[in-house]
This record gives structure tokens, C-alpha cells and sequence, in this order.
């Protein structure tokens, strides 16, 4: 009779536990062409299940841990590329979330892919207030006509110490948070200060752990290309034709020294190795701002350490745009170089690459060039330090920047969508208005009609004035005396709006004046001398 009371006590109990709740999730880390984290938190230990398959209604792929936890992690692997599936999350027989069409992932595209994505881009916005709920109703509102992939955390996830309660509350809650956009859509985090209130900050790096540090699983092992790292404090992934460069600037044992380090020297073997065709960078605390931050203060150790030991390694290899939080607005600068001092040091002429708006909306692009003696020189640097966070703001403008939007008249998010040789960042309010947006295009040795290589037949191009109004001087050297041509193309470089010159040049020197452009609009164009199939282009502005 006791033996029967015993088993039947042990039997209940066994019951109740997994008469459980889901606390947490489920949310999606890791995200490959090819696999993905499922992550989810249960009230009491169970097994682990995920369920999945290319419809929500025949998920007929089964993967099962038998071990009992409360932080449930499940790797699918075996994936295809740019492939939408549907999953559930569950142990034994029991469902606990998914089965239906809000819980799906998308593989990311091969390696090199060049159709395009979008990213959603936050910073500071897990407030757990009004202005959180904001942002994200208006990306959900957003994501109704518009395909986004992928999700880039800028620090500061949580307010105000990153416990883990913090987290529950803020993020994965169902009011505040993010629960109805985990469901689909992976994130790429990075830590802020205030994730960081609840780290052993004082540790050696390598030894860093915390709510944070539990939440996440990133590519610390390469696992989408990238230099491993072999820590979660900061890694790279590839997605589609960029490299993204995830950044840690709370590691004040290697940001305030100018000593060797093992962080300086992942990133430079990281950012040299990388062959994609845009590279962007992100973490926290920005190298310029005059927001709530201001990089000018003497206190800022963290946002001078950043601009001082780690934007000439960036811009030493190309990056094109740097994305950042902490200070609580928005800020947006030209496509700029060599400024790692205070802002009174920022020199107009020899810093500024492009100081257009760049915004296509506007006939305003940035061309950054792989070639000739402008070769991987400019960067645009954006604080988006406003998704959950409002108060008053300075007033003040930071030289290097042409946009700005204080916290304290609304919140707000970006929209980073790369296609082809072209990189498009497009912040909107939370009302949904466009404040802001920069386009910038690579441009290299290579025709953006034809894609023919220049093997530097037409050397030496010079193209004045520039802006211009209605005339143009082209000058240039030719190898060979053969038919020329000289072609106006918009930005896209796939129209040609008008050739403007055909003839035979000279051996050597060759001066040809283009005249009668009035009937074209102001704006931005692309001149290209052609021969056979060399080619040499500019970027020209027509005022």
C-alpha cells in the first residue's frame, strides 16, 4: 500500500511539472542558409521539441532533446537557402507555441547572394514604456507590405541593469515587448552599458556572463563566414554580399589602451579577409554624437576609446556604414574619413568625402569607389539611439552630421536594405513619416552598365566643373586611338540617359567639351568613357 501511495504521489508531481507555462519565447538565434536556433523558457524543466516543415500544417520534421530544462535551445540543420519554414515548440506530445503562420523562419540566401534584404535596425529600446509599444506597432504595421529579414539589436536592450527579469519584462513580454516579432524574425544583438550593469564588467572579457550573455547564441565560431572570434562578446557574419561586423564597446580592458589586444586583432584579420561587396559595423556607444552623449565629453571614455583605436582599423579597409545607439536620438552623417578627434578637429576639406545629403529621393547618392585614388574612402555613421527612449535634447549639432532628430519629439527605427551594389538606410518615426534617408553605391573598376573591367586603357580622368550646370570639360589619356564614346547614366546605371560624345580619340592626351545639358535634371548622373570594352566612370552633380 505505501509503495502505491509513493508511486502515486511520484506520478502527480511528474504531472504537475509539466503542467507548465512558456515564460520566454520562442524566439530565433543563428539564423544560416542553411540552419537555425529555436530558444525557448518554460516555467518548470521538460524536454525539448521542435516540429517543422514547409507548411503550418505539415510540419513532419521532429527534433527532440529527452534532456529536462527550462532554457530550451534546438539546432535545424540540413536547410535550404532563402527557404521560408513553419515550427512549433513543444516536449512529448504537448504544443506549446507555434503550428500556425505567425511562428516561421527564413533561411538566409547563399553567401555572395546579390537579389537584396532588409534589416529592421533598433538601439536603447527596451524601455518598457509607450514610445517601445510605438516603434514596434509601427514595424509590424510595416512588415504588412514589406519583407524583412533580419533584426540588428544596437545595446542597451534592456532598462535600467539587464537582469534577467528586465528582459522578461521588457522584451519578450506580450505587451512591451517583442513576443508577437521573435516568433519570425532572428536578431543579431550587441551589448549596451546597461546590459552590461548586470556582467562581471570587471572580469577578463573572455570570462564576461550574464542575463545577456545567457540570452543569446551568436556565430562566434564563423558559422556565416567571418574570422571566428571564439567569444560572444563581438563576431561578424556574412549575409547575401555583406559583412556585418558586430562590435563590443563596453570592453573598456581593450578600448582605453593603445596596447595590443586580442579584439583589435580579430577585427583587423576579420574586416581585411572579408570579399563581400559592403561592409557594415555596429555596436553601442558612437564615436560622434550631441545627443544625450556627447562624444565631446572628457567622461565619454568609451565613445572617445571607439573613434580613437577602432574607426582607423574600419576605415583602413573600406566599412561603409556604422550603426550605433546609446546616445537617445537619431543622427546621420555625410560619407566622411579620418576623423578620430574631438568634433572642433573636423576639417571640412580633407574629411569630408561627399557633403550632398545623400538621399536618392533628393538625386543625392553617395558613390564610394573600389579604385583610383578615392579607392575605399567614406563612411556614413548613424546613431539610432531612439526606439524606446524620449527626453529632452541639447541642441546642438555635430559637425560631421546632416540629419538629426531628438528623442524628446518622437521615437523612431531603421530600415537597412542592401541591394546589389547598392546600400539603402531609411529611418522612420513612429508615426510612420520618413525623416531620413542615404543611399550609398559601389563603384568599381567595372562598367555599371556592361559590367566590363577597365584594364586601364582611359587613365587619368578628370571631368570639371563638378557641380556643373550646363557644361562639362572631359579629360582624359588613351592607350590606343579608337572609337570613344562618352555616356550619361543615372545612378541605377541602368539607363543611359544620353551619349553625349562619340568619336575616335587621340593617342595620349584627349579634352572634350559637352555642352547643352540643360535639358537634364538637377541631380546626380554617372559619366562613363567608353572603348570597345574599357570603361572608366564618374560621379557628377548637375545643379
Amino acid at each position: 500500500m505505501k509503495h502505491f501511495f509513493y508511486t502515486f504521489i511520484c506520478l502527480c508531481l511528474t504531472s504537475f511539472s509539466y503542467a507548465q507555462s512558456l515564460t520566454r519565447g520562442p524566439y530565433l538565434q543563428s539564423a544560416t542558409n542553411n540552419s537555425i536556433k529555436v530558444m525557448w523558457r518554460t516555467s518548470v524543466k521538460t524536454p525539448s521539441v521542435v516540429r517543422y516543415g514547409l507548411t503550418p500544417e505539415a510540419l513532419n520534421n521532429v527534433i527532440t532533446d529527452t534532456a529536462s530544462v527550462t532554457n530550451h535551445i534546438i539546432k535545424i540543420s540540413g536547410l535550404q537557402p532563402k527557404t521560408t519554414y513553419y515550427y512549433s515548440v513543444g516536449y512529448d506530445n504537448t504544443l506549446l507555441a507555434g503550428a500556425n503562420s505567425q511562428h516561421h523562419f527564413t533561411t538566409a540566401p547563399p553567401v555572395g547572394d546579390t537579389s537584396g534584404f532588409k534589416f529592421w535596425v533598433t538601439g536603447d529600446f527596451g524601455g518598457g514604456n509607450n514610445e517601445q509599444i510605438k516603434v514596434r506597432r509601427w514595424f509590424e504595421n510595416y512588415i504588412q507590405s514589406n519583407f524583412v529579414e533580419n533584426w540588428l539589436w544596437l545595446g542597451d536592450n534592456v532598462y535600467n541593469d539587464g537582469t534577467d527579469a528586465e528582459y522578461s519584462a521588457k522584451v519578450f513580454d506580450n505587451y512591451y515587448g517583442y513576443d508577437s516579432i521573435f516568433r519570425f524574425l532572428p536578431f543579431y544583438p550587441i551589448p549596451g552599458n546597461h546590459d552590461y550593469n548586470s556582467v562581471n564588467r570587471f572580469d577578463d572579457p573572455s570570462q564576461h556572463k550574464g542575463p545577456y550573455f545567457d540570452m543569446v547564441e551568436v556565430f562566434k565560431n564563423g558559422e556565416m563566414g567571418g574570422v571566428p572570434s571564439g567569444t560572444e562578446n563581438y563576431y561578424s557574419f556574412d549575409y547575401g554580399n555583406t559583412h556585418f561586423i558586430a562590435l563590443n564597446s563596453e570592453l573598456w580592458q581593450y578600448i582605453f589602451f593603445d596596447l595590443p589586444n586580442p579584439y583589435k586583432t580579430w577585427l583587423e584579420n576579420d574586416i581585411k579577409n572579408s570579399k563581400q561587396t559592403f561592409k557594415v559595423a555596429y555596436w553601442h556607444q558612437p564615436p560622434y554624437s550631441k545627443g544625450s552623449h556627447d562624444s565631446d565629453d572628457g567622461w565619454e571614455l568609451f565613445m572617445k576609446g571607439m573613434r580613437e583605436r577602432f574607426l582607423p582599423i574600419l576605415e583602413k579597409y573600406g566599412i561603409d556604414l556604422v550603426l550605433c545607439g546609446h546616445s537617445h536620438v537619431y543622427e546621420r552623417s555625410y560619407l566622411i574619413n579620418k576623423h578620430y578627434g574631438v568634433s572642433g578637429a573636423f576639417n571640412r576639406n580633407t574629411m569630408m568625402i561627399d557633403s550632398s545629403s545623400g538621399n536618392p529621393d533628393s538625386n543625392r547618392t553617395y558613390i564610394k569607389y573600389t579604385y583610383g585614388p578615392n579607392k575605399d574612402k567614406g563612411t556614413v555613421y548613424t546613431v539610432v539611439g531612439n526606439s524606446g527612449k524620449s527626453e529632452e535634447d541639447n541642441g546642438r549639432m555635430h559637425p560631421v552630421m546632416h540629419k538629426k532628430f531628438a528623442a524628446n519629439k518622437g521615437v523612431g527605427s531603421m530600415i537597412l536594405e542592401v541591394k546589389g551594389n547598392t546600400l539603402t538606410g531609411t529611418y522612420y518615426k513612429d508615426n510612420g513619416e520618413l525623416f531620413d534617408k542615404f543611399r550609398i553605391i559601389k563603384q568599381d573598376s567595372v562598367s555599371v552598365i556592361s559590367g566590363i573591367k577597365n584594364n586601364s586603357l582611359i587613365q587619368d580622368v578628370k571631368i570639371y566643373p563638378n557641380p556643373f550646370k550646363n557644361q562639362l570639360m572631359v579629360e582624359f589619356n588613351a592607350k590606343q586611338s579608337v572609337p570613344t564614346a562618352i555616356t550619361i547614366q543615372n545612378l541605377s546605371g541602368q539607363l543611359i540617359v544620353q551619349t553625349v560624345w562619340n568619336g575616335k580619340s587621340n593617342l595620349g592626351f584627349n579634352q572634350v567639351e559637352i555642352d547643352e545639358l540643360h535639358q537634364l535634371s538637377a541631380g546626380e548622373y554617372i559619366i562613363s568613357i567608353q572603348q570597345g570594352d574599357h570603361i572608366s566612370s564618374q560621379k557628377v552633380v548637375k545643379l
